[in-house]
């Protein structure tokens, strides 16, 4: 229904077709509010992506610290092998 369609109809129609207008709104309105997250929706998410973000801090913490161990056996072996060659030659 566009503006004109209400410009072009008598009064009683124009009544008619705005009330059933808003009628549709109010009940587009009710279904859509009924859908929206409330305050403990929002809190109990919050603390689940609490909890999901630390246990992945945690997770990529274990393994920043096994690859500095790595890197630091990796490291510490190349110079004792260089060393023994540069002794050996």
């Amino acid at each position: 229904m566009t503006s004109n369609d209400l410009h072009d109809a008598p009064v009683q129609h124009k009544d008619s077709m705005l009330d059933r207008r808003l009628t549709v709104l109010e009940t587009r309105f009710d279904t859509t509010l009924t859908m929206l997250p409330n305050k403990a929706d929002l809190s109990e998410l919050k603390a689940e992506l609490k909890t999901d973000i630390h246990a992945e801090a945690a997770r990529l913490s274990k393994w920043m610290a096994a690859t500095a161990v790595t890197m630091v056996f990796g490291f510490g072996g190349m110079i004792l092998t260089m060393m023994a060659r540069l002794h050996g030659a």
